[in-house]
């Protein structure tokens, strides 16, 4: 017995369009390529994570918010606040330029620390970013604007 096949298949109802293969594949390539241009995330929000980090003297999340060349200067800032009490006094950071092929971020607030009973309010540095590994990185301080 021999099954009788129609040479072409009608996918659609009556009424409905089709896309066609070539034109879902389209789309899917432009949704692709427009997503690949995003930069995710917030370098603002990344620059917030960081000082967090350094005021609370965490040296490997300092480390991990770095860019690998900042690394080594990221560490050092953190172990620097270790015996001062720091804190966050309304800190903010947002995008706000650039500097040849980084992002600059401009916070505003200070890190306020506590020596020897002495405060002392400290007003946070502007940042270049950076993006590796799909997220962004602190990779060094900015020039004030």
């Amino acid at each position: 017995m021999r099954l009788k096949l129609p040479n072409r298949l009608n996918l659609r109802r009556k009424g409905e369009a089709c896309l066609t293969p070539t034109l879902l594949l389209l789309l899917c390539l432009i949704v692709l390529a427009l997503g690949g241009c995003a930069q995710p995330g917030d370098p603002g929000a990344a620059a917030v994570k960081y000082l967090q980090a350094r005021a609370s003297a965490d040296t490997e999340a300092i480390k991990s918010l770095s860019c690998s060349a900042w690394e080594g200067q990221a560490a050092a800032q953190a172990d620097s606040f270790r015996s001062m009490q720091a804190k966050l006094d309304n800190v903010s950071c947002k995008q706000s330029g650039t500097d040849g092929n980084y992002t600059v971020v401009t916070c505003t607030g200070n890190i306020v620390t506590t020596y020897d009973g002495e405060n002392r309010a400290r007003p946070v540095p502007s940042y270049r970013m950076t993006q590796e590994d799909g997220e962004w990185k602190v990779c060094g301080e900015a020039s004030a604007p």
